[in-house]
């Protein structure tokens, strides 16, 4: 089951390769990386709260235990992101996390992930449309899987369906609901 978990964090990770690109803060062109912690101690089978994570990544995210539409925590993982400058080096590290949620549906079930980063290496994604929610704005990217990305404060958040079985309009009503949480 580990294993799998890994594949699927490490599959989410590519995808973000593709829908959200990051430069470095020099000249050179660089890419994104972003790797699930090996520690099996940074697991969250609940959700973790917020004093756990400021201590864990550094920062306290938006947490909801279950949406609106029903998808409800179902684990979390600690990651590891860097830039690859043109040297080959890993510059910008920074830590985030990475929540899974699901529901059932008909025997099927769903599942979203939720990422959350420090958002000082961020810009909008490219190829996506945008939704103003307030003064935010929602990225919409469903290349490679459907994708829903803003920033509030100085936390950028990206929900993905690999699967690309749940909507465009479902990731936007999760994405306000946690816009109009409060910490």
């Amino acid at each position: 089951m580990k294993k799998k978990k890994l594949a699927v964090l490490f599959i989410a990770a590519a995808l973000l390769l593709n829908a959200i690109p990051c430069y470095a803060a020099q000249s050179a062109p660089s890419f994104k990386v972003s790797v699930p912690s090996a520690s099996a101690a940074a697991d969250y089978t609940s959700l973790p709260t917020g004093d756990t994570l400021k201590e864990d990544v550094g920062f306290v995210p938006k947490l909801i235990d279950s949406f609106a539409l029903e998808y409800k925590f179902s684990s979390g993982s600690i990651t590891e992101t860097f830039s690859i400058d043109s040297n080959g080096s890993a510059v910008n590290r920074r830590k985030g996390i990475s929540f899974k949620y699901a529901k059932t549906q008909n025997g099927v079930e769903k599942t979203v992930s939720l990422s959350a980063e420090p958002a000082e290496y961020y810009s909008g994604p490219e190829n996506a449309s945008v939704t103003k929610y307030g003064e935010h704005e929602l990225f919409y990217n469903n290349e490679q899987a459907n994708s829903v990305s803003w920033t509030d404060g100085d936390i950028h958040y990206i929900l993905m369906d690999i699967n690309k079985s749940v909507s465009k309009d479902d990731l936007l009503a999760m994405a306000k609901e946690l816009i109009d949480l409060k910490n």
